[in-house]
């Protein structure tokens, strides 16, 4: 049990750069405040207990040393120690996907919004994927918009702890010889998690798949199943009615991605591109903003005007 003076809190000088100014979320080994650094810009502080041996904290900031400056990445700042916590530094961003399909009926996407997402959500898997890093963990928790006027149309990926590497020899990437455990959230994980095989970025492409067709159609067939459920339903949706809703392109996406296996390098461009052809045929303009940009935008100016609380948005007035 750590001493009650050990524990990080509201108020903490941290590396005399940072101030603690509110929890978001505190748990035993993990918390998460809302900090101001020096130029009184509003940050993310992120602290996992000494006593952790798993040290997940030291993972996901070396990951995102190496990514950040890249496009969908937040921007990493810095990374230490405060009391019996490492903690990690990085860009405060706004809401995730989770937070803007709840806040208004009828809590789903747009076909716009869907494609304009997928596009963005495979250049980031791109980015990662390039890096030789594979995530192991997208679902809509883990992607969220920008904070400023200027990023409210661009998603950003987080929550790397559960990253690997992939082991190439040579330059070719080997076949994992060892069995895997399970990663990821349950319902957007592959069916190569639940039958405990290493999960490749053909695994990543597919749980992006899982999202995609939960936001446009409300809900996965396993949304609302006991979890014993979930793999047999999976196996039972595999590469037949998931996406019947969906246009026409998404029957390719699908059978493109199950064709990969953990060695095959993912054609990116090629989803891309069925993405913007499904946009194509149905006159959408993916130039356009995301339904929620004008709202927000609105929301800024009403917040400033009358010093209100956003529910659930944290605005960079700078």
């Amino acid at each position: 049990m750590l001493l009650v003076n050990q524990l990080p809190k509201v108020g903490d000088i941290i590396k005399d750069r940072y101030q603690l100014i509110q929890d978001i979320s505190l748990e035993e080994k993990k918390m998460i405040f809302l900090a101001l650094d020096q130029q009184m810009r509003q940050i993310v502080i992120k602290m996992e207990n000494d006593s952790d041996e798993h040290a997940f904290i030291c993972i996901e900031s070396a990951i995102l040393q190496v990514l950040t400056n890249s496009n969908h990445i937040p921007q990493f700042l810095s990374y230490g120690q405060h009391k019996n916590y490492k903690f990690m530094a990085y860009e405060l961003l706004g809401p995730n996907m989770i937070d803007l399909v709840n806040y208004k009926k009828p809590f789903k996407f747009s076909l716009h919004s869907i494609l304009k997402f997928g596009i963005q959500a495979i250049e980031t898997l791109k980015i990662i994927h390039n890096q030789d890093f594979i995530h192991r963990d997208i679902k809509p928790g883990n992607f969220l918009i920008g904070n400023t006027q200027e990023t409210f149309g661009t998603f950003y990926l987080i929550g790397f702890e559960l990253c690997k590497k992939i082991n190439r020899h040579c330059g070719v990437v080997a076949t994992p010889t060892n069995k895997g455990k399970f990663r990821g959230a349950m319902i957007y994980t592959s069916l190569n998690a639940h039958n405990l095989v290493e999960l490749g970025r053909n695994d990543d492409l597919i749980s992006l798949l899982y999202i995609l067709v939960e936001y446009y159609n409300g809900m996965l067939p396993w949304s609302d199943v006991d979890e014993i459920k979930v793999q047999a339903l999976k196996e039972y949706f595999h590469g037949r009615k998931l996406i019947k809703r969906l246009p026409k392109q998404f029957l390719e996406f699908e059978s493109y991605i199950l064709s990969l296996n953990y060695t095959t390098d993912p054609d990116y461009a090629y989803l891309i591109s069925l993405l913007k052809q499904a946009a194509d045929e149905n006159g959408i303009d993916l130039n356009t903003p995301f339904e929620w940009e004008e709202e927000m935008n609105d929301e800024k100016d009403r917040i400033i005007n009358h010093h209100i609380t956003y529910p659930f948005l944290h605005i960079n007035y700078n």
